[in-house]
Parts: C-alpha cells; sequence; structure tokens
C-alpha cells in the first residue's frame, strides 16, 4: 500500500474510495466465501449506518430498525420536515488490552440513519417503542386539510382624475 496526498476538495476521492470497497468485498466473497466481512472496520458497508424497514397503512408510517443492546435513554429519534432520523450511541464495555483478540465483529460508536418520508406526519402524535431490541416509529399521517372555498375581493385601482394628456 502506497501513502498517497490527497486534495482536501477532491471530488472523485468519496466516489474512489467506494470502488476500493466494492471490489474488496466481491474479492472477499469470491476467496473467502466464510468471511464475508473484512478485518478492517473502515471496509464494512455502512458500518455505522442503521438497517430500517418502512412501511405504511391507512393512518401510518412505520419504521423499524435493529437496536439490539441498547436501551431507551440511548436512542434519539427526531423528525424535521419530512426527514426522520434515528441515532444511538454504544459504548464498548471491555478493555481493549485484555486478552488476546481472535474475532473481533461487534461495533461501537455512534450509529444513526435519515430517511426521507413519504407523506407528511403528525409529530404530536408520534409513537417510539423499544422492545427486544426493535426500535418500532409509529407516524400518524397527516389528514389532509379538507377543501375549502376562499372568497375572492375586488378592489379598484387607484384612477387619476380622468383627464386624458
Amino acid at each position: 500500500m502506497s501513502l498517497m496526498r490527497r486534495e482536501p476538495y477532491d471530488l472523485f476521492y468519496e466516489a474512489e474510495r467506494a470502488m476500493n470497497r466494492a471490489f474488496e468485498r466481491m474479492r472477499s466473497m469470491m476467496f473467502e466465501p466464510f468471511a464475508p466481512f473484512s478485518a478492517d472496520p473502515l471496509l464494512w458497508p455502512d458500518a455505522q449506518s442503521l438497517a430500517v424497514d418502512m412501511s405504511s397503512d391507512e393512518n401510518n408510517i412505520i419504521v423499524r430498525t435493529a437496536l439490539p443492546g441498547f436501551t431507551a435513554d440511548e436512542v434519539h429519534v427526531d423528525v424535521r420536515g419530512n426527514v426522520l432520523t434515528i441515532s444511538a450511541e454504544s459504548k464498548a464495555e471491555r478493555d481493549d488490552r485484555n486478552g488476546n483478540w481472535h474475532i473481533r465483529e461487534l461495533r461501537y460508536g455512534k450509529f444513526a440513519r435519515s430517511v426521507e418520508l413519504p407523506e407528511a406526519v403528525d409529530i404530536d402524535k408520534a409513537d417510539a417503542s423499544l422492545e427486544n431490541g426493535i426500535l418500532t416509529v409509529k407516524l400518524p399521517k397527516e389528514k389532509p386539510s379538507p377543501i375549502r372555498r376562499i372568497a375572492v375581493k375586488a378592489r379598484q385601482l387607484l384612477q387619476g382624475n380622468g383627464k386624458k394628456s
């Protein structure tokens, strides 16, 4: 591996990094079929992102994500505009210096996911619950406002003294 200087505003840097991760995953699947993840956490796909399921029924948008080992106090759910953000933070409970690691796949740190909601929701009636490691966020759809007719008022424009020039 060679060390290369990177320009801070290089537009192709992130694209190149994504391509490198994709090639690394393909290589590991071809040559190491029983080791789907590299030991390097930077090569994990979306290592710090949460996977979500989003569905809806007549009245609600329902979003679910797996957050095993988290308590309700460690999870934050925010809605800004039409974007739902779920975030959580876990801290490593053990000391890295103790023992010899053979496999280390548990990930710690900040995890977050933002998704665009397909419809407007009533945030005041939203509900989030964490049960058996599954966070369920229930967002009631905002009822469309009824069609109301607005009266149109005519205004007269200011007119001159009526003389032609």
